[in-house]
């Protein structure tokens, strides 16, 4: 999934991580070696290992090594700033998918037919992806529907790739020759998603709980023992949601996702303050 900044477990993902918050919380893009050394600390890398991570960040455009004579700094390259865009961006739309599963649904689907020509057909895969992530599912080769009418988000991805002579749009009631909850179970996977959001709901339970008790003692703040567990539970999260179109609880009430965005919603808020009292110390 491309709005995913990299692997998991990666250490350019948690430098992303890392300086993400700082340009968040602090609105800070410059951080000192030995800050992102003591930082990494707290994911169980060594300095041996933060350094060669950001050697290969500096080599592929991430990072821009500064070197002011007393101090060495890293600074977000484009490349940086493109990918914490690409991840907030995924997160945002989301937020404003799950908001439109809770207001009122007029029972219209947003219909949407691509033409690719050839020019085009080497984009197709990102195309769709950047179709999924906005809430549509595949309902034929070239035909993706929504409920929610997506028009202006559209309009920016046909723009992108420069395909605004080969869309066909239409918005409106639509029959269904079979059982819905079955028609879009199979257009959305929703039982794969599902079963996604169970395991994650299972694992982060368990983390909040033990969390609530431990977040504001001064030993998991100054250690910024929050770190791993805040990276762990907006990557995991977002692996499964960027593939959740969010259907609205009139056409689909019983689903999980629900519980998976409230609890990470609430471990976030714990996790947050206590990574920002850490993060703080080395501004």
């Amino acid at each position: 999934m491309k709005v995913i900044l990299r692997k998991n477990d990666s250490a350019t993902s948690l430098l992303l991580f890392i300086y993400n918050n700082y340009l968040t919380h602090y609105n800070q893009d410059t951080i000192k070696l030995s800050s992102l050394i003591q930082i990494m600390k707290a994911f169980g890398k060594s300095e041996t290992a933060t350094r060669m991570s950001l050697s290969r960040t500096v080599k592929s455009g991430i990072l821009i090594n500064i070197n002011d004579g007393s101090e060495v700094y890293y600074a977000l390259d484009s490349g940086g700033r493109d990918a914490i865009n690409t991840w907030n961006a995924g997160m945002q739309q989301f937020w404003k998918r799950y908001a439109l599963r809770n207001k009122p649904w007029n029972k219209k689907w947003y219909l949407v037919n691509l033409e690719f020509r050839e020019e085009n057909k080497a984009n197709r895969s990102t195309i769709s992806e950047k179709l999924q992530q906005i809430g549509f599912g595949i309902l034929s080769a070239n035909t993706w529907i929504c409920p929610y009418c997506q028009t202006d988000e559209l309009q920016k991805i046909s723009t992108e790739f420069n395909m605004n002579t080969g869309v066909v749009e239409m918005n409106g009631e639509m029959t269904i020759n079979e059982d819905m909850i079955s028609f879009v179970d199979k257009v959305f996977h929703l039982k794969e998603l599902e079963k996604s959001y169970e395991n994650f709901i299972k694992i982060f339970n368990k983390k909040l709980e033990e969390t609530k008790k431990l977040y504001q003692e001064e030993w998991f703040v100054e250690g910024g023992h929050s770190l791993p567990l805040l990276h762990a539970l907006g990557w995991e999260f977002l692996s499964i949601a960027t593939d959740d179109a969010t259907l609205p609880k009139t056409l689909y009430p019983a689903w999980a996702g629900d519980e998976a965005a409230q609890l990470m919603l609430e471990l976030r808020r714990i996790l947050l303050e206590a990574a920002i009292k850490y993060l703080g110390k080395f501004e």
